[in-house]
C-alpha cells in the first residue's frame, strides 16, 4: 500500500470519526430533548387535572347551594296569589329572598383556566394527543359557558328597578336554580370524565 492511499485512508478514518461523533452528539441531543419534552408534557397535564379537580369541586359546592334554593322557591310560589306575584318586588312583603335559609345571593363558581390557556401560550399543548386536546378544549369551553351564563344571571339580578314585579324577580332566580343549576352538574360530569382521561396519560409514563 502506498503512501497516498494511507494518507487517503488516515484521513477517511479521521472524517468517520468526526461525522459518528456529531451524530452521536445529535443522538443523545435528542433523547434530552424529548426526555425534557415529556416532562414539560406531564408537567403540564398535572396541573391542567389539579386545576380541573378544583373547579369540580367548587361546581360541587354551588350544585348543592342552588338545590337547597330550589326547594325552597319552589315551596314560596303556591303560597302567593296574582296579586302579590304581579305587585311590585321592592314594595312587597310577600317574598323576602334574603330570608330564604342558606341565601348568600346570585352565586356561581368562579373557575379557574390559568394552567390550561398556560399550556397554549408555552406551546406545550401541541405535544398532547389529538383526542386529549379535543377533550380538555371540551370542558373548558363548557366551563366558560357556564361562567357567561352565570354572569347574565347576575346582571339581571342587578338591573332590577322599582318596577320589577316579584315574578320577575322570582324569575331571576329560578333561573339560577333550574338552567344554571342543570348546566353545572353536566359541566361537573364532563370535568370528571375530562380529568379521568387526563389521568390514564399518567399511568402510561
Amino acid at each position: 500500500m502506498n503512501k497516498a492511499v494511507k494518507t487517503i485512508l488516515k484521513y477517511v478514518l479521521e472524517l468517520l470519526i468526526v461525522a459518528f461523533g456529531v451524530f452521536l452528539g445529535f443522538y443523545i441531543s435528542n433523547i434530552n430533548a424529548e426526555k425534557e419534552t415529556k416532562k414539560d408534557t406531564q408537567k403540564s397535564i398535572n396541573s391542567i387535572i389539579e386545576e380541573l379537580e378544583n373547579n369540580q369541586k367548587l361546581i360541587v359546592e354551588f350544585i348543592e347551594y342552588h338545590e337547597n334554593i330550589k326547594v325552597q322557591l319552589d315551596s314560596v310560589l303556591p303560597t302567593m296569589n296574582e296579586e302579590d306575584k304581579f305587585s311590585r318586588f321592592y314594595m312587597n312583603d310577600k317574598f323576602k329572598h334574603n330570608q330564604l335559609k342558606g341565601w348568600i345571593g346570585f352565586q356561581y363558581a368562579r373557575l379557574e383556566n390559568t394552567a390550561f390557556e398556560s399550556s397554549k401560550i408555552s406551546g406545550v399543548i401541541r405535544h398532547y394527543d389529538i383526542e386529549l386536546i379535543q377533550e380538555i378544549s371540551k370542558s373548558y369551553t363548557y366551563q366558560q359557558t357556564y361562567i357567561d351564563f352565570g354572569t347574565s344571571i347576575l346582571n339581571k339580578a342587578i338591573a332590577t328597578n322599582s318596577s320589577t314585579s316579584v315574578y320577575d324577580f322570582y324569575g331571576i332566580i329560578e333561573l339560577m336554580t333550574s338552567d344554571l343549576l342543570n348546566l353545572e352538574k353536566r359541566l361537573s360530569k364532563e370535568m370528571m370524565q375530562t380529568i379521568k382521561e387526563l389521568k390514564k396519560t399518567q399511568n402510561t409514563e
